[in-house]
């Protein structure tokens, strides 16, 4: 564990945080839709930036470029020998994961500000990846360079992995497991994005809860195809395209994927339970221990709680006819499917073909991953995490869930056990509401306790 006496301050943490990543949200790092970037330059200006903004840390680590532009840089850690038998198990490690790309943010959008001008104003960092997730790979970082500065360095060898296309699920993570398993390396934990430290998230409870994800949801996207003879509007038919396509919307909206409370949820609402009013106490534990009834209830609910017990059915593109008066010859929609962890991907797709009911409607996979595996609740490395999380953020709770949304880390599965989803930010919901939105920002403050932490869990790891 880093020395207190020693260690910078929160505030002066925060201070140097805001400032790198101003510089870094000036570049915008934004992914192809085929993972490729959608600017080289910019990608290669990004790197540079980094290797320039944590200087020890750069020149100690052993840096291999992935793919375009991911970075797998190894730290070694006291255990490490310089010259190790080809025959000798590799040394323990850690990886922490962050990723550089950024989602579009296109003029118009209805910013505030420029999405990529990285200004710091009323103690706040303000663009397009501060929290998505270029404040977590700072605060990562340069918890890595103060230690540095300090002449500290970690017990095991930590792999920083700054994947380069997180936002279009690129290769470029699946890569460095290669690379990873190649060289032997089995890690003792991975740390990517994923959860937050959030406030005001769980009515009821008001203590604010560090949100680590256990697993992940798995990702379906489909296309919707009808086909039709098209003509004028003027004789519309009794069912075209667009008919056909909204009845299948229409279908898979009354008929959900059924509710259930995996063992992981069912823990999360008994910890929410011991934490909030009693009105919600009574609340939460009747849903826990209701079996399907508590899930439908939660279901009924709608939003993260529906997310938390179901696999979710998002519409979000439709297309039809390009004229007003023009029956669509051809009609599509794109349905994003969010895989509860006992469902597959198969098996949703047969659910779909059997509520939609309709041979007419054309079902085409477009991307899929399966759920994640779930780690282990009980694992000692996670007591690691819950040791630095106490030295960062005193008054929050470490509530492992389910993450909802998909990130680089389900690849690492492959060759840990261990795989947890948190970044240690501050969110409030409006905070939350920006991410991949309008006006996104991290606070300052937030950014000092992020590296807080991650100097701890170096410290401790």
């Amino acid at each position: 564990m880093p020395d207190a006496a020693a260690s910078p301050s929160a505030p002066e943490l925060a201070a140097r945080a805001a400032a790198i990543l101003s510089r870094l949200v000036r570049l915008p790092t934004v992914a192809g839709p085929d993972g490729a970037p959608a600017d080289p330059a910019v990608f290669d200006e990004h790197v540079r930036a980094i290797e320039e903004s944590f200087p020890l840390l750069a020149a100690a680590c052993e840096r291999t470029t992935i793919g375009h532009h991911a970075q797998l840089w190894r730290w070694p850690g006291t255990v490490s020998r310089t010259a190790r038998p080809v025959a000798q198990t590799p040394p323990p490690a850690v990886v922490l994961m962050a990723h550089q790309d950024v989602v579009p943010a296109p003029p118009g959008d209805g910013w505030s500000r420029d999405p990529f001008s990285g200004s710091i104003v009323d103690s706040r960092v303000h663009g397009r990846g501060t929290l998505d997730d270029k404040g977590d790979l700072v605060c990562t970082l340069l918890a890595a360079e103060t230690m540095l500065e300090l002449g500290e360095r970690p017990r095991p060898d930590v792999y920083f992995f700054l994947g380069d296309n997180e936002e279009t699920a690129g290769s470029s993570a699946r890569s460095a497991v290669d690379e990873l398993r190649r060289r032997g390396v089995s890690p003792r934990f991975v740390l990517d994005e994923g959860g937050a430290v959030v406030h005001g998230a769980f009515p009821g409870v008001r203590r604010p809860q560090a949100m680590l994800g256990l697993g992940e949801k798995g990702l379906l996207s489909v296309r919707l195809t009808v086909r039709s003879d098209g003509g004028h509007a003027s004789a519309p038919p009794r069912l075209g395209a667009v008919d056909r396509i909204a009845r299948a919307l229409t279908r898979l909206h009354r008929r959900p994927f059924p509710a259930r409370l995996t063992p992981v949820t069912r823990a999360l609402l008994r910890h929410l339970a011991l934490r909030s009013t009693p009105a919600m106490r009574l609340a939460l534990t009747i849903a826990t221990n209701a079996g399907p009834a508590g899930a439908s209830l939660l279901a009924a609910m709608g939003g993260e709680p529906a997310a938390l017990v179901r696999t979710t059915i998002a519409a979000t593109r439709l297309e039809g006819s390009a004229a007003n008066n023009v029956l669509a010859a051809q009609a599509s929609a794109v349905l994003n499917l969010r895989l509860a962890p006992w469902d597959s991907v198969d098996a949703a797709l047969g659910r779909l073909r059997r509520v939609i009911a309709d041979r007419a409607v054309e079902i085409v996979p477009l991307e899929s991953n399966e759920p994640s595996p779930v780690s282990d609740p009980d694992d000692p490395a996670l007591r690691l995490v819950a040791a630095a999380l106490a030295a960062s953020h005193p008054n929050a709770d470490l509530a492992p869930y389910i993450t909802l949304a998909a990130t680089d880390a389900r690849r690492f599965h492959a060759i840990a056990d261990n795989v947890y989803r948190f970044s240690p930010l501050d969110m409030d919901p409006d905070e939350r509401a920006r991410i991949h939105g309008v006006d996104e920002s991290v606070s300052v403050g937030a950014l000092g306790r992020g590296v807080v932490f991650y100097r701890e869990l170096l410290g401790r790891a």
